[in-house]
């Protein structure tokens, strides 16, 4: 890896860390840094199983952007969330960023959702082994 992608990646890495001071628990993401095709030349990054992909245009635009694209491609790599038009983050066409504040609260929003749902399943889980 280059210094020049280096760079990059750990402009990435660093709104994982923020997360964590957030006090939001992350499983381990690998973070790549690349460019878009030139079948897809306006795609910004791409999440799922762990993994986000982040362009340099991405990276290059201001740190709402960044941080935007970021939480957004984690929401797909965490939660397997689908694009959802009514959601400001997780819209499939990105025109404005959202906030720094505001990408925060709904990304802790859905992290904090996803916290519960898996309390519930080992609730119930557990529940069902004693009744066995």
């Amino acid at each position: 890896m280059n210094d020049v992608t280096y760079k990059m990646r750990r402009s990435v890495i660093e709104i994982l860390y923020t997360a964590k001071s957030k006090g939001i628990i992350l499983p381990r993401i690998n973070v790549r840094i690349g460019e878009s095709t030139h079948n897809y030349p306006n795609v910004l990054g791409v999440g799922g199983n762990h993994n986000i992909w982040i362009t340099k245009k991405a990276i290059d635009r201001s740190s709402n952007y960044l941080l935007h694209v970021v939480l957004h491609e984690l929401c797909h790599a965490i939660f397997n969330l689908p694009h959802n038009e009514s959601c400001p983050l997780m819209a499939s066409v990105l025109d404005k960023p959202c906030t720094n504040s505001q990408a925060w609260k709904i990304f802790e929003g859905y992290y904090y959702e996803d916290v519960r749902t898996v309390r519930e399943i080992h609730y119930h889980a557990s529940k069902c082994a004693m009744a066995s």
